[in-house]
């Protein structure tokens, strides 16, 4: 039986205050993330893990435009710059997210997408523009029922948009030194895939995930989102 896609999007903070060691931190976890990835998708057979990843500052910009192979990406992964001057405009940016996962995009076997927030800032959208942007990306059933989950680098980070753009079961991650971000990208990443599985226990994995340990799961969900 063919295996069924996960779509797993990775959005990239690269405005301007991500200049210097907080992007290299980035890169660095999400370099470190795919062999994590690619492992889990090596020890399962019923889902294709595929990623794309979306650099966002004043404008977005796909880093990764097409869904493509964890192994794929593993082997010819190239690192995202961050945009001199750039604001933080997620609004944008979860309307390109959205258009990808329309319904008409996916496949009908796709399982519930997965879309990672990494920022160091607050929005800076102009009023109105991150509320449009995060109503396109739910309006319709694949962004609606998405895990979403949010990484904030620094503790000004934490903000209330990022709580109404997480999943009502995945926590918002705080990496307040750029030591720990790597770990947090990594430990979010592997829970992305695990929530998606059968008989986790999401609540859990919710909780793990304030700590560096994540449990591991069994099975996958075999609920369609379309």
């Amino acid at each position: 039986m063919a295996r069924r896609p996960l779509h797993f999007i990775v959005m990239g903070d690269c405005s301007g205050s991500m200049k210097g060691p907080k992007m290299q931190a980035l890169n660095t976890a999400l370099r470190a993330m795919l062999p994590h990835l690619l492992r889990w998708e090596r020890e399962q057979l019923q889902a294709q893990l595929l990623i794309r990843i979306l650099g966002f500052a004043t404008e977005p910009r796909w880093h990764v435009p097409e869904p493509t192979p964890v192994a794929e990406l593993n082997a010819r992964w190239r690192d995202l710059e961050y945009v001199r001057w750039g604001w933080t405009n997620m609004g944008p940016a979860f309307e390109a997210v959205a258009e990808v996962l329309d319904p008409a995009r996916l496949e009908t076997r796709a399982l519930r997408p997965a879309i990672l927030l990494v920022t160091d800032g607050l929005p800076t959208d102009p009023p109105g523009g991150f509320e449009r942007g995060l109503a396109a990306l739910t309006r319709h059933t694949p962004g609606r029922l998405s895990l979403r989950l949010a990484v904030a680098i620094g503790r000004d980070a934490n903000s209330e948009p990022l709580d109404r753009f997480r999943s009502r079961d995945a926590p918002v991650l705080i990496a307040e030194t750029i030591d720990v971000i790597v770990d947090r990208l990594v430990a979010a990443s592997i829970a992305v895939s695990r929530m998606s599985e059968a008989g986790a226990d999401r609540g859990a994995l919710a909780q793990q995930l304030l700590h560096p340990e994540v449990v591991p799961g069994s099975g996958l969900n075999d609920d369609p989102i379309l």
